[in-house]
């Protein structure tokens, strides 16, 4: 190739962001089961508490375990990174709604609820939601 030829290889695709921003949500989720883990059992019967404002249960590290592994597996197509983060998103925040309602002692036995967790909830199925919506919105023509 002569130095007046223009270069014509092809750009490098590299992963979409939704993929990134989906790692490192499933990381999050799998760093706060393995806390969750390493809080240990609860003294005297009492709930669980992680940092002292978090409560959590066995039922909750399962469902963030679950949560991590599955958008650790989903990141590997935008598409499904972005359905990932819609779905979750909008569990995450059904589940931080229903945090606001008094529920049966049944339900909030396994899957205690505190004003941190409910906030965290929300936030965080809030955020979620957008970043999947928002990925799943704009079609791959439309993306720079």
């Amino acid at each position: 190739m002569t130095a007046t030829e223009p270069e014509t290889r092809a750009p490098r695709r590299g992963p979409a962001p939704v993929q990134g921003m989906g790692m490192l949500i499933g990381l999050l989720f799998l760093v706060l089961a393995a806390l969750e883990l390493m809080a240990g059992v609860p003294g005297g019967g009492g709930p669980r508490v992680l940092f002292g404002v978090l409560a959590v249960s066995g039922v909750w590290t399962l469902v963030h375990l679950l949560t991590g592994a599955t958008a650790v597996f989903c990141t590997r197509s935008s598409r499904w990174a972005a359905r990932f983060l819609l779905v979750a998103g909008a569990c995450y925040a059904v589940v931080g709604l229903a945090g606001l309602l008094p529920l049966p002692h049944v339900i909030t036995d396994a899957l205690p609820l505190n004003t941190a967790g409910i906030c965290f909830d929300l936030a965080l199925g809030t955020a979620m939601l957008i970043l999947g919506a928002g990925w799943l919105r704009l079609g791959p023509a439309r993306r720079r």
